[in-house]
């Protein structure tokens, strides 16, 4: 092979996983339903460029990701799939941050494995495909675990204003990544190169005076960078509270109120471990945990800090979550590629040594090289084909037929957050209803209204009643405090009624009571065991 062919394959390469890695996530991307948290990110963004209000109204500790989703322009039937494509755009900046921050790292060698690692793991793929805030967090994070290295190779004030800015674009895309402003100084302690020589007292001295000469114009600039942004954050926020505004600098809802160790240590390791057989596989999993003793023991120091950077944004989401949920983990996946890389690196040169004991050292080299593509290639290509690619295919083609953690099928399938359900019976109603002139009237009765607007077809005389009109946010079992299906009943000769309420309202067993006539059309069951979703023709008693 050519020496220009040598250079080229690498490059290429890359570019085919990057490809595949983007149509793994754009390809029906609306598949699976709106979550009932991407319709209130959807439509913050939607306003976010108006500039009609104070953004520390509506932050909740996700400013940045408003301004990126809403740069799009989400409008009309497109906006769940616009607003999803989004994120599955900015997270090829994640998997080339990873594979770069791999590079710098673990060498050459490490690039690809992280790449692949990254392009086809579950964790990253299903919520890549998703309108949250943690694909963008975990993207500029990465990109700030890259542009810090970049700071330690070489310190100088460009880099050190770049590394600043990107960690502070990261903080405000997601306020939990906020460990990783120590990412700078773990590096400058652990890859500078410049070593203790011995662990007294003068000679640490002498050590940090020597680090903070060489890294000081860079870290004193990326920390300016960040406290203006945050002075102007903190500005906004005073004002908001002046004026007396709800402020949300962080979405304290689902943060426990008393954390402690026990908890972090003991009842969330159980989280990480399934979320690790169910978004990773089991025995990649395991892979991960032993392998990373082996990169610890073979190159330590560059191993600290891809498990400093995988912590720092793990860590703060599992001592503040009540109930940990995997999208929280996902901005540190980038990290754990890297890291996977890095592994590949270390057991290569490791079975390297080993097939090549005593011979030269350029046999030695070639077999570290060689032991490296082997191991990572029997790796991924055995955990694609037997876990990775069955779960990104279904992904998109028959996501109900995912095996998910029981929180992410409670929140994105089965319960009472998602689409799931009311998405298919607005279609059958749009698809089969009858019209009075040239409208459909559907009335929706439901825990959230807010998911079904992205449903809503132009021709539907539409209107929503939630639990939250109730006292105690309790949708009464008393049909005639349903005002909005009275009202809607009254003007129109029929209404369409999807229900939510299977036991107010049950598909076999209507209400034969009151003023209404009841009369089922439609049902859709929502996967995984949930609800069944309910579709009514109702009108009035004579």
């Amino acid at each position: 092979m050519s020496s220009s062919a040598k250079r080229f394959l690498p490059l290429l390469l890359v570019v085919i996983v990057l490809l595949g890695h983007f149509a793994l996530r754009v390809h029906r991307a609306d598949a699976v339903p709106v979550f009932v948290d991407e319709y209130n990110h959807i439509r913050r963004a939607q306003a976010a460029y108006d500039f009609a209000y104070n953004p520390m109204e509506t932050s909740h500790g996700k400013l940045l990701f408003y301004y990126w989703i809403g740069l799009f322009d989400p409008q009309g039937e497109g906006t769940l799939l616009v607003s999803r494509w989004a994120n599955a755009l900015i997270s090829l900046l994640t998997c080339a941050a990873a594979g770069g921050a791999a590079k710098l790292l673990f060498g050459r060698r490490a690039v690809l494995p992280a790449m692949i690692f990254y392009a086809l793991v579950p964790f990253a793929v299903f919520f890549d495909r998703t309108a949250l805030a943690d694909p963008l967090a975990g993207a500029l994070a990465s990109l700030a675990a890259w542009g810090s290295l970049l700071v330690v190779r070489r310190p100088t004030l460009r880099r050190g204003l770049g590394a600043g800015a990107l960690i502070t674009l990261a903080v405000l895309a997601k306020l939990t990544t906020a460990g990783i402003i120590a990412l700078p100084v773990v590096g400058a302690l652990f890859l500078s190169g410049i070593h203790l020589p011995r662990f007294t007292r003068a000679d640490l001295s002498r050590w940090i005076g020597t680090l903070w000469r060489r890294y000081r114009r860079a870290l004193v600039a990326g920390a300016v960078v960040f406290g203006l942004a945050w002075a102007g954050v903190l500005a906004l926020t005073v004002e908001s509270a002046i004026n007396g505004e709800n402020t949300y600098l962080l979405d304290t809802h689902l943060v426990q109120q008393e954390p402690g160790t026990d908890s972090l240590l003991i009842e969330k390791w159980g989280d990480i471990r399934e979320r690790g057989d169910h978004l990773i596989s089991t025995p990649l999993s395991v892979i991960l945990v032993v392998l990373a003793v082996v990169a610890l023991w073979r190159k330590p120091r560059p191993a600290i800090y891809a498990l400093a950077w995988l912590l720092a944004i793990w860590i703060p989401n599992l001592a503040l979550a009540d109930d940990v949920q995997s999208r929280y983990l996902m901005a540190g996946v980038g990290a754990l590629a890297a890291l996977f890389g890095g592994e590949m690196v270390a057991a290569g040169d490791l079975l390297g040594d080993l097939i090549a004991r005593g011979r030269e050292r350029a046999s030695q080299l070639r077999a570290r090289r060689w032991a490296t593509v082997g191991l990572a290639a029997a790796i991924l290509v055995v955990w694609a084909v037997g876990f990775a690619l069955p779960f990104d295919v279904k992904a998109s083609t028959d996501p109900a037929a995912l095996d998910l953690p029981w929180r992410d099928s409670h929140d994105y399938f089965n319960y009472i957050y998602n689409a799931w359900g009311i998405r298919e019976t607005m279609a059958w109603a749009e698809d089969h209803g009858e019209r009075v002139g040239d409208q459909v009237p559907v009335v929706a009765v439901l825990n959230h209204c807010g998911p079904v607007n992205l449903y809503v077809a132009p021709d539907m005389a539409f209107r929503c009643q939630d639990r939250w009109a109730f006292p105690g946010s309790r949708m009464p079992s008393d049909i005639t405090r349903w005002t909005t299906l009275s009202n809607a009943a009254k003007r129109w000769p029929f209404v369409y009624v999807v229900s939510e309420y299977p036991a107010i309202v049950p598909p076999d067993a209507p209400p034969t009571d009151g003023s209404l006539t009841w009369d089922l059309q439609y049902t859709s069951d929502r996967p995984h065991g949930g609800l069944t979703i309910a579709l009514w023709r109702v009108t009035m008693k004579p």
